[in-house]
């Protein structure tokens, strides 16, 4: 029961840090936050401008998982790029191809691209086909995404998401036909093959950052900010831990 209650008050003590520091980020001339260079957001842009310059398509995977299970943060992360790198691109002829495993999935990642062509005021040139459901097992997910590439004319491919080691097919098939690819998921197997595997490859929780690395939406900048103080406090908390019972305080 003591556990349950010190896990809501950090619960809540978190989301009420997030709130304040929300708040403090839309003040006019509240200084951003400068965040650590990764590659892989680095090169989004150039990614998408590509794209958007040859009338080719993106190709954006959210992996293998499933809204309500284990893996639904990590499959949430990439449905927040894909709504910010979908904005960046929906003036091309050819909009993004999501491609996912989970049919909820692909229905979130439906109204995700509806979204963005609504606020656009282009919702004539949405097609919903272009979020799919190509596989409902990692086999034959990881066996779909190979034909992509070729097929789609892609420019440039995007795996944020859950996804086991299957996500390398996605990638050779990506350097095959010459294609950028970039790479994230909380696999921590699957990471380490996409380290070798992927031109940009995201390691640990740098999948989680997209969206205040993508868009920098305050919210988004005060969630990392937020994540920083509180391994800061365990920090401290476990070494005054250490050193009261060193000391035989307890």
């Amino acid at each position: 029961m003591i556990s349950q209650f010190v896990g809501l008050l950090a619960l809540m003590a978190f989301a009420g840090l997030i709130a304040g520091l929300t708040l403090l980020a839309q003040r006019k001339g509240a200084r951003r936050r400068v965040l650590r260079r990764i590659d892989g957001y680095q090169s989004l842009p150039a990614t998408v401008g590509t794209a958007v310059e040859a009338g080719q398509r993106l190709h954006f995977s959210l992996g293998t998982g499933t809204v309500g299970g284990a893996d639904t943060a990590a499959m949430l992360a990439g449905v927040v790029v894909l709504d910010q790198v979908a904005a960046a691109a929906a003036m091309s002829d050819r909009p993004p191809i999501v491609t996912t495993a989970d049919g909820t999935a692909m229905l979130l990642a439906q109204d995700t691209l509806r979204g963005v062509y609504a606020r656009q005021n282009a919702l004539a040139r949405y097609d919903p086909e272009s979020a799919q459901a190509v596989g409902l097992t990692p086999a034959s997910f990881g066996a779909a995404q190979t034909m992509l590439p070729s097929d789609q004319a892609v420019a440039g491919a995007l795996l944020l998401g859950s996804i086991g080691t299957e996500a390398v097919l996605l990638t050779e098939a990506g350097q095959r036909a010459g294609v950028t690819t970039l790479a994230g998921t909380d696999n921590l197997t699957a990471q380490a093959v996409l380290y070798a595997a992927a031109d940009h490859p995201l390691i640990g929780e740098d999948l989680f950052a997209g969206g205040a690395y993508v868009g920098g939406a305050p919210a988004h900048l005060a969630s990392l900010t937020a994540q920083d103080i509180l391994r800061l406090a365990v920090g401290v908390a476990i070494l005054l831990g250490v050193a009261a019972k060193t000391l035989g305080l307890f």
